[in-house]
């Protein structure tokens, strides 16, 4: 008689480095990031549409092609662009910023973006691309980030708890040290994300 065999699998067959601890993040003052974004006076709608217009024109310029780097001064996160100096228009800075769920990201394009230290919890961002932008110790709890395009976008630190991740492109992201419980992963590609230090609680995939 022929037993079925059941293989098993861990999380980090699926989820890259999960296994492995994050970077130490005692210097960063979560708390104060989000105290500091909060305080913001919400982004409107017509403000979105100026900036995502300016966005494409620094794009189209020159703006596409740099890379992030971050500073961390008196325990908060700011991110610096290096290269890609656009010629005109203006590069998409969400840096701290508030933004609610009124204020539709969906289908935008707004690769090589800055949203560190964002306050964006339940932002509705389905079908976004992001590629290549900077995401670091933002809050984006409830996110709807279905379907969106997030290639080598750094999420580091960021509370993502119960995001719809849910056929999103996440190659290379990387999701070190975020707070994932409850998000959702079913039909996202994955090559080559890392996820050291997150947590992976109920995360469904």
């Amino acid at each position: 008689m022929i037993q079925n065999k059941i293989v098993q699998h861990n999380i980090s067959d699926h989820f890259p480095l999960s296994d492995q601890k994050g970077t130490n993040r005692n210097a960063i003052n979560l708390s104060l990031t989000r105290q500091l974004a909060k305080k913001k006076q919400p982004l409107t709608s017509d403000k979105l549409v100026r900036i995502v217009a300016q966005h494409h024109r620094f794009l189209a310029s020159g703006g596409a092609g740099g890379k992030w780097k971050t500073i961390l001064l008196k325990g908060l996160v700011f991110g610096i662009y290096d290269g890609g100096e656009g010629s005109k228009g203006k590069q998409a800075i969400f840096e701290y910023a508030h933004i609610l769920s009124d204020c539709f990201f969906n289908d935008l394009a707004l690769p090589f973006s800055n949203w560190c230290g964002v306050f964006a919890d339940r932002l509705n961002a389905s079908g976004i691309e992001l590629s290549h932008s900077l995401l670091t110790d933002a809050s984006l709890v409830a996110a709807n980030f279905s379907s969106a395009r997030l290639c080598n976008a750094d999420f580091s630190r960021a509370d993502l708890r119960g995001v719809d991740f849910r056929n999103a492109d996440c190659a290379g992201v990387d999701f070190e040290n975020c707070d994932l419980r409850g998000a959702d992963f079913r039909g996202a590609r994955l090559p080559n994300a890392r996820f050291p230090g997150a947590n992976l609680t109920e995360v469904k995939y």
